[in-house]
C-alpha cells in the first residue's frame, strides 16, 4: 500500500467521503424511483374529452300541403312575434343637464345637536309628532341619542326651524336637489312600457282570434297533425303574450308609483334630526365593572386549567416523539460508526 494511503487521518477522510458519496447516489435513486411511480400512475388531461348529444332547433311551420288560408295564418303569426318584441326602457341617469333644471326640486334639512339640553330638545321632538300636519317616518330615543325623520310642508318649515334652534349647540344644513331630469325620464319610461303594453294587447288580440280560426279550419283539414302543431304554436305565443303583458303591467304600475311619489315628495321638506347629549350618561358603570373583572377571572383560570392539563400533555407527548427521534438517530449512527471501524481495521 502506498505510505499516502498509510496515515490514518487521510484513510479516515477518504471514508468519510465514501459515505457521503453513497448517500447521495441513494437518495438520487429514490428521487428517480418517485418520479417513475408518479408518471407511471398519473392522469393526463389534456387527452380527454367530453362528447355530449347536440340538437339542431328550429321553429315549427306550417305544411305545404295546407291552404292558402293556413300559409296567411303562419305569417300572421310572424308579424305578431315582430309587433310583440320586447324592449327594456332605458335606466334613468343621475347626470347629464336638462333644460329647466329648477322647475322640479326638492329639499331636506340635516339637523345635528350636541347640547346640555338633551331632554328638552328629544321632548321638542315628541310635541312635534303629535301635530296632524308633520308626518313622522321615525322617531328613535335612547339615554344619550336621538334620532327622528320627518315631513313638513313648506308653509311649516320656518316654524319647525325657529323650535329646534332655540336651543344651543343646534347645527342646520339645508340641501336643495333638482329632480327634474329625474321626472322626466320616468314620464319617457311610462310612454314606453305603454306603448310597449299597447303592442303586447293587439297583438294577443290578434292571436286569439287566429286560434279560433285555426281550431274551425282544423274540422275541415286533411293535415291534422300539421294543425295540430299550429295550435300548439299559438298557443306558446299566446302565453309568451300573456307573460309579457303580466311583465309590463307590473313595470308600468311601479312607474306610476314612483311618479306618484316624486309628486307627492315635491310639496314636501325632509329633516333627518340626530342629537347627542353632551355629557354621555353611563348606567350601571361599576356593575359593568365587576361583571368584566368575574369574567376575566373565569378566563385566566380556564387558560390556567387547559395550560396545565392539556397543554402539559402535548409537551410531554412533543418530548416523547423528540426523544424516539434522538434514539433513532444515536442507533444509526452507532452502526454507521461500527462499519467504519471494520473498514479501518480491514483496510
Amino acid at each position: 500500500m502506498h505510505s499516502f494511503f498509510q496515515n490514518k487521518f487521510v484513510r479516515f477522510g477518504l471514508i468519510g467521503i465514501s459515505g457521503l458519496a453513497f448517500v447521495f447516489i441513494a437518495i438520487i435513486i429514490l428521487f428517480i424511483i418517485q418520479n417513475s411511480l408518479t408518471s407511471s400512475t398519473g392522469f393526463s388531461g389534456g387527452d380527454t374529452k367530453f362528447y355530449g348529444p347536440t340538437a339542431s332547433m328550429g321553429a315549427p311551420s306550417f305544411s305545404n300541403s295546407l291552404s292558402g288560408r293556413g300559409a296567411m295564418m303562419q305569417d300572421s303569426v310572424s308579424m305578431m312575434e315582430v309587433d310583440s318584441t320586447y324592449y327594456y326602457p332605458p335606466v334613468p341617469t343621475p347626470g347629464g343637464y336638462t333644460s329647466g333644471l329648477e322647475s322640479y326640486e326638492t329639499s331636506s334639512y340635516k339637523v345635528f345637536a350636541r347640547t346640555k339640553e338633551f331632554d328638552a330638545l328629544c321632548g321638542t321632538l315628541t310635541t312635534l309628532k303629535g301635530d296632524t300636519k308633520i308626518h313622522f317616518k321615525t322617531l328613535t330615543s335612547s339615554t344619550n341619542n336621538c334620532y327622528a325623520t320627518f315631513f313638513v310642508a313648506e308653509e311649516k318649515v320656518g316654524s319647525v326651524l325657529t323650535t329646534l334652534t332655540s336651543y344651543r349647540g343646534v347645527e342646520v344644513t339645508r340641501d336643495t336637489e333638482s329632480v327634474t331630469r329625474h321626472k322626466a325620464q320616468l314620464e319617457s319610461q311610462t310612454s314606453i312600457v305603454q306603448q310597449q303594453l299597447t303592442s303586447v294587447q293587439r297583438s294577443l288580440t290578434a292571436a286569439e282570434t287566429q286560434f279560433d280560426e285555426i281550431a274551425a279550419f282544423a274540422k275541415t283539414s286533411n293535415s291534422p297533425e300539421t294543425l295540430a302543431q299550429a295550435i300548439r304554436e299559438k298557443l306558446t305565443m299566446i302565453d309568451t303574450l300573456t307573460q309579457r303583458k303580466i311583465s309590463l303591467t307590473d313595470q308600468l304600475n311601479n312607474l306610476y308609483q314612483q311618479a306618484a311619489d316624486l309628486n307627492e315628495r315635491l310639496d314636501v321638506v325632509q329633516f333627518d334630526v340626530n342629537i347627542t347629549r353632551a355629557i354621555p350618561l353611563v348606567t350601571d358603570k361599576y356593575e359593568r365593572q365587576w361583571d368584566q373583572a368575574w369574567e376575566n377571572l373565569q378566563d385566566e383560570f380556564t387558560s390556567t386549567l387547559i395550560g396545565i392539563t392539556a397543554s402539559f400533555g402535548v409537551f410531554l407527548l412533543w418530548m416523547l416523539r423528540l426523544g424516539l427521534y434522538l434514539l433513532i438517530l444515536i442507533v444509526v449512527l452507532r452502526g454507521f460508526w461500527k462499519f467504519a471501524n471494520l473498514v479501518w481495521m480491514k483496510w
